[in-house]
């Protein structure tokens, strides 16, 4: 009987742990690192911009929501000097587990996109969170031809 309340403890703390991995998990919460090269040209005063959405994947012809939306004013970069800087998006958002959700970068010039920040520096959509897409990607931005 001494063994019980060693065994209760144990308990409670592995139900404590798992509630906020599970709270954790639920949220939308996504970190983003973005890195611009640098042989990337110079730029100065434009708008980092990165958007998180959410989508149903059997609805073609749905729009997506958004869940937030950031941005970072008279944003710069200088060739010869490689920048990065890490944002959290999403953390106030819940996962629907129906939806997939994905993450948009760009840099503005007013409202023209003059760079874009793809995952892993490959073209294509940036999907997060559900269906066994991380909630860590690495944006590698370049020059919107």
């Amino acid at each position: 009987m001494k063994c019980l309340p060693k065994r209760m403890a144990s308990l409670a703390i592995v139900l404590l742990t798992t509630t906020f991995a599970v709270a954790e998990d639920e949220s939308t919460k996504v970190t983003a690192t973005v890195k611009l090269p640098k042989e990337l040209a110079s730029f100065t005063g434009r708008k980092l911009e990165l958007r998180l959405y959410e989508y149903d994947p059997l609805m073609a012809d749905a729009d997506a929501a958004l869940v937030e939306k950031i941005e970072i004013a008279n944003f710069s970069h200088s060739k010869g000097k490689a920048g990065k800087l890490k944002i959290e998006i999403g953390a106030k958002g819940k996962v629907n587990p129906r939806r997939h959700y994905y993450l948009t970068t760009f840099i503005l010039d007013g409202t023209t996109r003059t760079h874009i920040g793809e995952k892993g520096g490959k073209s294509g959509l940036c999907k997060v969170i559900t269906d066994g897409h991380s909630r860590k990607v690495i944006l590698l931005v370049r020059a919107v031809p």
